[in-house]
């Protein structure tokens, strides 16, 4: 994929490394916050929530600033809400202004997505699908190195703070590598002669958009109950070490970067993405069962493996694009709808799990397994719709 656009992409795939990062920070320190904001585990989870607020926030004009004023300037919008999350997050003596700080979080991740994946699919046109899923790659780097990172901090006693330290440091030098940057020209909407024959009005949605809309709901739900539960499923439910338990976070990033190395080859030998999407949620109900129903150590370890491959490898990506690919409409505007589905994902699960944590965290993944049969449906659909317009120009011929 070598392009005049690489060091771009790659300024644009280290935000994900730091996103990575950021969207387990407070579940991987859950206890030292806690303590922090004067809360229990269902309280560090509603700051989470908040994340969702944020997006839901955003996603009204941040794609519209990335349509209109470019790429780059909602990228760099978006990494200074992070650090402001950051910052503020480690000052926050309590809940109440923890969750201010986290909508900031979720300005950030609408502002980066809304500027990355577009100006990705316009830097790779031919192969956008492949640009898209290495930033699952970078989002699992960060989510496989920080619970390495924080077992070192612990080990070595010293403030837990040390950790988001380095996140800042890290999204401050990249914000100005970016700034320097030069950015693919923007492309609003597939081909004109498509958009002349099939004018497409701005609140009118075909049952394929809508389906992957909402299929944004589930990648994020499943993204968020794998990344922000499994280590307490582990020490809770199944009764390992604290730090053992965080280690199937690594493991479950060790499943997600080998998917993205098969997806990546798979889609660039012409693999449909929709039947990619149809087989990883098909496992991941089934593997989330298996979790739910036999809670012990070999089981969890080698479930943190397997999900992270099916449900954490990059179906927030392939949904996406996919999205993009069958909708004419600026990349801008429905990457921002996509965004809202997860908003929506972000702000009402955790709250969902955070009050199932209190009586049984493995019913959690039973969540997890309900929400990926209604992922699977939504494909179906889209797959049903699909044939049928195959055979549509069959019948006609016929007739």
């Amino acid at each position: 994929m070598k392009s005049k656009y690489f060091s771009t992409s790659l300024g644009l795939y280290i935000n994900y490394f730091v996103h990575g990062m950021a969207l387990i920070i407070i579940a991987q320190n859950m206890d030292a916050f806690a303590d922090q904001w004067h809360t229990d585990m269902a309280g560090v989870a509603f700051v989470v929530s908040s994340f969702g607020i944020g997006k839901l926030i955003a996603v009204f004009f941040s794609g519209k600033l990335s349509d209109h004023f470019g790429r780059k300037l909602s990228i760099i919008v978006g990494a200074l809400f992070y650090l402001a999350f950051f910052i503020g997050i480690l000052v926050s003596p309590n809940t109440e202004i923890a969750y201010i700080f986290g909508i900031s979080a979720g300005f950030a991740n609408s502002f980066l997505d809304t500027g990355t994946y577009p100006a990705l699919m316009e830097a790779y046109p031919k192969k956008a699908a492949s640009a898209n899923i290495v930033v699952k790659a970078f989002v699992q780097a960060g989510q496989f190195l920080l619970p390495f990172m924080i077992a070192f901090i612990m080990s070595q006693h010293l403030w837990f703070g040390w950790s988001i330290i380095f996140l800042i440091a890290v999204l401050s030098l990249n914000t100005i590598f970016i700034a320097t940057r030069k950015f693919p020209p923007m492309v609003e909407a597939d081909t004109p002669a498509k958009t002349q024959e099939q004018p497409v009005s701005k609140w009118h949605f075909s049952v394929d958009e809508i389906c992957l809309i909402c299929f944004g709901f589930v990648a994020q739900a499943l993204l968020y109950l794998l990344s922000n539960w499994i280590a307490k499923y582990g020490s809770i439910v199944v009764g390992m070490s604290e730090n053992t338990s965080k280690m199937l976070v690594s493991l479950e990033s060790i499943g997600a970067i080998i998917c993205v190395i098969v997806t990546f080859t798979l889609g660039s030998r012409g693999v449909s993405t929709l039947k990619i999407l149809l087989t990883y949620l098909t496992m991941t109900m089934f593997i989330s069962l298996v979790l739910w129903a036999v809670p012990n150590p070999i089981v969890a370890t080698i479930c943190s493996v397997l999900l992270g491959y099916f449900s954490a490898g990059g179906l927030i990506q392939l949904g996406l694009t996919l999205l993009a690919e069958v909708s004419t409409r600026g990349k801008g505007f429905v990457t921002s709808l996509y965004t809202i589905a997860e908003g929506i994902a972000v702000f009402g699960i955790p709250i969902v799990a955070g009050a199932m944590s209190r009586t049984n965290i493995a019913n959690i993944y039973l969540l997890n397994a309900l929400v990926a049969l209604f992922g699977l449906t939504l494909l179906i659909i889209i797959l049903v719709r699909k044939k049928q317009r195959a055979e549509e120009p069959k019948t006609s011929s016929l007739s």
